[in-house]
């Protein structure tokens, strides 16, 4: 389940995305915040998304004007406002519910239960969606080894040694990816951290990944330190480092 949220209070928006993992836990993919309309339409035309809160008055904006975008039929919108007034007008755009603020933990899942409840058979897949000839194949995620872009499509490296073409970006197959243990070495790889066999010195400050297919990955200068806090802070000791 993809969410975003469109509020400018950093605040409010803070507590929908607290209350939204409460009330949905495993059931969210990604889940993104965004403070005004021009960002807003930008990601929901180069993402897909489930469910929009979407709050009224942005920085002086109206946020009606989001949804009056094409694409919005493919997933619900929740209002959030303190004024409401905008009920009423908000219900003309056909949205899900409309959230009083102050948001209160009873309110909010009214409005959950209401967005499952228009979703009975809501669910996300196990897989990466592969288009083929012959149908759609469902690549699991443990399966990946690690995937590489290649601008607009990524090539995805598997455990059975198959190379698969996606048509998704790297940026993209992270939001997909995410909670199954992947990590962004690169700006143009992403590896499962149980595939790696080593960790490469190339000089004090740079790495590279040695996994057990043999394949070698760059890790970039901004990532090295963070990859060394994984390995560090998991439940394995790094010999030798202090």
């Amino acid at each position: 389940m993809r969410i975003l949220i469109v509020e400018d209070d950093i605040l409010s928006s803070r507590c929908l995305e607290i209350l939204a993992k409460e009330f949905l836990n495993e059931r969210i993919q990604s889940i993104h915040a965004v403070s005004d309309p021009e960002s807003a339409a930008e990601f929901i035309r180069k993402n897909p998304l489930d469910l929009l809160f979407l709050d009224i008055n942005l920085q002086g904006e109206t946020g009606f004007k989001l949804l009056e975008i094409e694409s919005r039929s493919f997933f619900q919108t929740i209002i959030v406002s303190s004024e409401r007034d905008n009920a009423v007008k908000a219900f003309e755009f056909s949205v899900l519910d409309f959230l009083p603020k102050p948001i209160t933990r009873e309110r909010f899942g009214i409005s959950i239960q209401r967005y499952l409840s228009s979703n009975p058979n809501t669910f996300s897949p196990k897989g990466i969606p592969l288009k083929k000839e012959e149908g759609i194949n469902l690549i699991e995620p443990e399966n990946i080894v690690f995937a590489r872009s290649e601008r607009n499509y990524t090539r995805l490296f598997t455990k059975d040694g198959n190379v698969e073409k996606v048509r998704k970006t790297l940026d993209q197959l992270q939001k997909d990816l995410e909670g199954h243990g992947f990590f962004r070495a690169h700006r143009s790889y992403l590896v499962r951290l149980e595939e790696v066999k080593k960790i490469l010195f190339k000089t004090p400050t740079t790495y590279r990944l040695l996994l057990h297919t043999d394949h070698n990955i760059p890790v970039s200068r901004s990532q090295g330190s963070k990859l060394l806090s994984l390995f560090k802070n998991s439940n394995h000791k790094v010999l030798g480092l202090l």
